[in-house]
């Protein structure tokens, strides 16, 4: 049973299936792993972007960052910056990035549990896609890389958004299903069923961990079958975190 079952209608589900959406891409050689957003703001239950979610998350995204680093997998992060003035705000809805807790110097750093390493690439953004306004595609490419595992939060935007571009680049989007979250778990659900249909795959995490443990010095090893894929338990159902 996948996390999406009990919250979008079968009938909803079934429209999709018949018109030949869905099923699985499947892992490419190169991989990278995309850390997106874990800075204190989405993480401290002090700031106004917290979930109850984002502990585990932490927890499981640092599984998954341990294993990409032993695998010589390129990592990326990205983060905001304190806005100096409303056009640089842009034109997010609401007014959660004004509270006073998001001027604290250590609102916009990533948690110390997935901190970036020497020579790990950490991209500034101010748009919801770790792609808009950086140059977060050339390094893709300067890096050979054809599968993106997108980590993070939060589902429904920041995270749907950079999975979006990828596809759009040509990249192969795969989400491990426990390392994302959203403030709210309606969205969130509705966000994996978005991109696991049109996107990428959404997958367990434990079959992410497996496909990073095939990789050495960045490079899984050659599939048996369909060149340019690297099947691990794709076909597993997703169940709830």
């Amino acid at each position: 049973m996948a996390i999406w079952d009990d919250v979008v209608p079968p009938e909803e589900r079934a429209l999709y299936e018949e018109g030949g959406w869905g099923g699985t891409l499947g892992f490419g050689r190169r991989p990278a792993l995309l850390v997106v957003d874990m800075y204190t703001a989405f993480v401290d239950p002090a700031f106004p972007f917290s979930s109850p979610d984002a502990p585990a998350a932490v927890a499981t995204i640092r599984q998954v960052l341990q294993q990409a680093r032993a695998s010589g997998v390129p990592v990326i992060f990205s983060r905001a910056d304190r806005p100096r003035n409303t056009a640089e705000r842009g034109r997010w809805k609401g007014t959660a990035r004004l509270h006073p807790v998001m001027s604290r110097p250590e609102a916009y750093e990533i948690v110390p549990a997935l901190a970036p390493l020497p020579g790990e690439t950490v991209l500034v953004k101010a748009a919801a896609s770790a792609f808009h306004g950086t140059n977060l595609a050339s390094l893709l490419v300067v890096y050979g890389v054809d599968t993106v595992i997108v980590t993070g939060t939060v589902t429904s935007g920041c995270v749907r958004a950079t999975v979006v571009d990828a596809s759009a680049y040509g990249f192969i989007p795969v989400v491990p299903i426990e390392c994302v979250y959203d403030r709210g778990r309606t969205s969130h659900t509705v966000a994996l069923w978005d991109i696991h249909t049109r996107y990428g795959d959404v997958l367990p995490t434990a079959d992410v961990l497996a496909y990073l443990r095939t990789v050495k010095d960045g490079v899984a090893p050659a599939p048996d079958a369909e060149p340019g894929r690297h099947q691990v338990g794709a076909s597993r159902p997703l169940g709830q975190r």
